[in-house]
């Protein structure tokens, strides 16, 4: 008499690769999360850096160094500025342009999990001089 089943070897090897499989898939599912939070972490951060331009934007006048502040108990920001040359460096001239262009670096910090992200945002701002300003 024959008997039709399944044998303990076949059993085995079909648990193995249901487990297997099931732990793909959870591990999908997990990385799906961490890749939203982070995604998350990053839009709230150019979205403090955006702001943090618009505080810029609405000044009248600039002054170069750094300053650093905190939005909140996870994100941090570091601004640099610097003044650029608006006339090339070699050539001397009695010129003196009516605006100051600055170099504006906004860096958002914070801590995710275990490491640390920034983002950076960058922009050029002309603020009138302070030679002409004090003339007009």
């Amino acid at each position: 008499m024959k008997t039709r089943g399944f044998t303990l070897i076949e059993v085995v090897v079909a648990m193995a690769i249901l487990g297997v499989g099931l732990i793909v898939i959870i591990e999908l599912f997990s990385g799906g999360l961490r890749l939203g939070r982070t995604s998350e972490e990053y839009t709230q951060a150019v979205s403090y850096a955006r702001m943090k331009m618009e505080d810029i934007a609405l000044a009248k006048q600039l002054e170069e160094g750094q300053e650093e502040g905190e939005f909140d108990n996870i994100f941090r920001w570091r601004m640099e500025v610097k003044k650029v040359p608006v006339l090339p460096v070699e050539e001397t001239t009695d010129f003196k342009p009516p605006v100051d262009l600055y170099q504006v670096k906004v860096i958002i910090l914070w801590k995710s999990g275990l490491k640390e992200r920034s983002t950076v945002m960058e922009t050029l701002k002309a603020v009138k001089a302070q030679d002409h300003a004090a003339k007009t």
